[in-house]
């Protein structure tokens, strides 16, 4: 119990000292932005942020401490009560494994979109194109075993990378919906200083992100990348946009805790309904079924634009 306790305490002591060089890192590339230099920040601002950095630092303590829960197979729903919505293959993100991305998968599934399926990638030291053939395969898999239409992925940090890169090098057209989070579209500045190259690919200018750059939208496909203000790992903030996507800005929530906060997870409800829905009226629509009377979407699933969707 002793040796657990020091893995423990060395643990939190890197995850502390990764998140302080995260956090001057992202201060100094805010004070540097031409907007900021006009405005003084306060100490109850930097009170705040420091309030944000220590419920941040707890929630990737978790994350990584669950690192091998991953290993842990997902419950897949019972064969005599198929769900009512399509599967979602979970990506997780950088260091991490599908445990990271557990939480979110319950708020989910507690909706309605109980068929979920967590990819285990090679996510330090690793490839990410090869991750792409490995997720590409998980896709295939998924759909074939399901007798799914379509199959949505959402994918966190870097996963949303991988996603990007298996639905650009071999379309898959019954992938209709992705949601991305806290993915550095644009490239992040921080990994400039990174060591090791599935990290370097990250970084802004990179020839990875150069490459995505000259993609346009996957066709037929609904996409949202939901992005925060917060997150000390895409620096600048604006570098979780997807151009072209449904991007969605929040504040006050981390890089981690994109993945736990309830009012991104509903966030990532409403998108997920409002592209199900889309796509349900679409298939009425070619097949003549639909009535003209036919009620409109409710609000909860109209497209969500703003972090106030509670």
């Amino acid at each position: 119990m002793a040796f657990v306790g020091h893995v423990i305490e060395a643990i939190v002591g890197v995850v502390v000292a990764v998140q302080l060089a995260c956090f001057v890192v992202a201060l100094h590339a805010m004070l540097n932005v031409p907007q900021m230099r006009t405005i003084h920040l306060t100490a109850g601002s930097l009170l705040g942020a420091l309030g944000g950095l220590v419920v941040e630092t707890a929630w990737t303590v978790v994350a990584v401490l669950a690192i091998p829960l991953g290993a842990l197979p997902w419950r897949r729903p019972r064969e005599d009560e198929p769900p009512a919505r399509p599967p979602i293959v979970f990506v997780p993100g950088y260091l991490m494994t599908r445990s990271s991305m557990w939480i979110l998968r319950q708020r989910l599934a507690r909706d309605g979109w109980s068929d979920a399926v967590g990819y285990n990638y090679r996510t330090f030291h690793g490839d990410l194109r090869a991750a792409a053939r490995g997720l590409g395969t998980v896709l295939d898999t998924v759909r074939a075993e399901r007798g799914a239409s379509h199959v949505v992925v959402i994918a966190h940090g870097m996963g949303g990378l991988v996603a990007r890169l298996c639905l650009r090098d071999r379309p898959r057209r019954f992938v209709r919906t992705l949601v991305t989070l806290g993915t550095p579209h644009q490239g992040s500045t921080l990994y400039a200083l990174a060591l090791d190259p599935m990290a370097q690919d990250m970084r802004a200018g990179s020839a990875l992100i150069e490459e995505l750059a000259d993609d346009g939208l996957p066709r037929g496909m609904d996409v949202t990348a939901i992005y925060s203000s917060f997150d000390l790992t895409v620096v600048p903030s604006s570098a979780g946009q997807y151009p072209g996507a449904s991007n969605i800005e929040v504040e006050g929530v981390g890089h981690a805790g994109l993945l736990w906060s309830g009012r991104v997870g509903e966030l990532v409800r409403e998108n997920l309904e409002f592209a199900h829905e889309t796509l349900m009226a679409e298939a009425g629509d070619a097949s003549g079924a639909v009535d003209d009377d036919q009620e409109a979407p409710s609000a909860r699933t109209q497209r969500a634009t703003s972090p106030a969707s509670e």
